[in-house]
């Protein structure tokens, strides 16, 4: 039996994924459910780690993809959504399959089948299965855009990597600004989680860019960058605690 943790904030959807999973083959049981970023993290910290997470990816308090920016979820998780706006970014975040609803019994089945079929390829461990998951290859060197030219620039000398009209970009810790052809999310995917960390969906931020940070109210944090940033930089309160625990490591 498969144990499932279920995000979403719909009742109607919520109860149709509940009975549609009970009839997979094999069926599933619901372990747990959540209707929001904030409670789903609660209900993560305070219960032992499900089997695999079903995710709503718009929830009334923000994406669900934001509930793992800073932590990688820790099972595999199959996103639901009425939309496929968010197709790259939920492969980046442990994501096995990404689901349009309406929601069908077969693709839930397929689904279930390519958990199991991961599951046996790594020797019937379901929890090697999210161990392997969860531990992907550490980026050293990421291709930087000057003009028309490309050049490696070393990780090691990023201070942080921003997005802005839908483009990537970072800056070194000398100053220097340059494009990144790849996504924010999925950079964040393929870096040392102990020296960067996903301040919000628009910065992901090395430890020795971190300057200070404070209370701006509500649980969030305003972070100051070096080299400064032209915009605030602010940590939501469902990612506080966690860069709190960070950035004193």
């Amino acid at each position: 039996m498969i144990r499932t943790f279920l995000i979403e904030d719909e009742a109607p959807a919520l109860e149709r994924l509940a009975a549609l999973l009970a009839a997979t083959t094999p069926p599933c049981t619901v372990a747990g459910t959540a209707d929001s970023q904030a409670t789903a993290a609660r209900w993560l910290r305070a219960n032992p780690v499900p089997d695999l997470i079903f995710a709503d990816i718009q929830l009334g308090d923000g994406l669900s993809l934001d509930l793992f920016q800073a932590t990688p979820p820790p099972c595999p998780v199959i996103f639901t959504t009425a939309h496929d706006d968010y197709l790259l970014e939920a492969f980046a975040a442990n994501s096995i399959a990404y689901l349009l609803k309406p929601l069908k019994l077969a693709e839930l089945d397929a689904a279930v089948a390519k958990f199991h079929r991961l599951g046996r390829q790594l020797g019937g461990s379901l929890a090697g299965l999210a161990t392997s998951l969860a531990q992907p290859v550490r980026r050293q060197r990421i291709l930087a855009q000057r003009g028309s030219s490309f050049s490696p620039v070393a990780i090691a000398d990023v201070a942080y990597f921003f997005s802005e009209n839908k483009l990537t970009f970072l800056v070194t810790r000398a100053g220097e600004k340059c494009l990144v052809n790849e996504p924010l999310t999925a950079l964040a995917g393929e870096l040392d989680t102990t020296q960067f960390f996903r301040l919000n969906r628009n910065y992901l931020a090395h430890a020795s860019a971190v300057k200070s940070f404070a209370s701006v109210g509500k649980g969030r944090l305003a972070v100051q960058l070096a080299p400064r940033t032209t915009d605030e930089v602010q940590v939501s309160q469902e990612n506080a605690a966690d860069f709190r625990a960070w950035a004193g490591r």
